[in-house]
């Protein structure tokens, strides 16, 4: 079940084309799995996979991986099991920094972008992130933004509730951002433009 379940969390992210549909059911027939709409699903034409992706939820709620209902809990969980992933590589100085604070702003981004992000306080970190990237890019600070960077790191791996690295301003119980930090915080439509700017600038490189 190993193969579906990692094919799963790519279908759950959008990461898996529905034309491998038919050919990741395949093999699982092959390793001895089996069900009846993964039968189904195996027995498509090649050039016709309009139906892969329904046949595909359907055997995998049949094998138990993935009840149907179940697909956003399951992308999720994918999201903030790489985010946490990479926040921990890139505190431990594994691989490459720039990639890892890459790569935990896009999952992060991508939770946030539903009516009801779950959890919602994930979208001030997620700002957060986006802002210590921005100001990477500008040429600030970096030791001071790095350090930052590891804080925001440390709350996403502390898990629910997310505390942001920069909390709004306005708040009697929070401090102002720091002065490289712009002081206003945006309010909701304009901070979800400017993460998509962000989204669409770094899958572009």
């Amino acid at each position: 079940m190993d193969e579906l379940n990692r094919a799963a969390d790519l279908f759950a992210v959008g990461e898996l084309d529905e034309s491998h549909l038919t050919m990741i059911g395949a093999e699982a027939l092959a390793r001895g799995v089996d069900s009846p709409a993964l039968i189904e699903l195996v027995c498509l034409h090649r050039t016709d996979c309009r139906d892969a992706p329904e046949l595909f939820r359907a055997a995998l709620a049949e094998l138990e991986i993935v009840h149907l209902g179940g697909w956003r809990e399951r992308e999720v969980a994918v999201r903030l099991s790489r985010a946490n992933r990479n926040a921990a590589a890139l505190l431990a100085d594994e691989g490459d920094s720039d990639e890892c604070l890459s790569l935990i702003f896009t999952d992060l981004f991508e939770l946030t972008m539903r009516p009801e992000p779950e959890p919602p306080e994930l979208e001030e970190l997620a700002w957060g992130f986006y802002t210590m990237q921005i100001s990477l890019e500008d040429g600030l600070d970096a030791a001071i933004i790095w350090d930052e960077i590891r804080t925001g790191c440390r709350n996403l791996l502390a898990g629910p509730p997310y505390a942001p690295v920069y909390p709004r301003a306005g708040r009697v119980d929070e401090t102002p951002p720091e002065p490289h930090i712009p002081a206003e915080t945006p309010d909701r439509p304009r901070l979800l433009d400017r993460l998509r700017a962000g989204l669409v600038a770094i899958l572009r490189r």
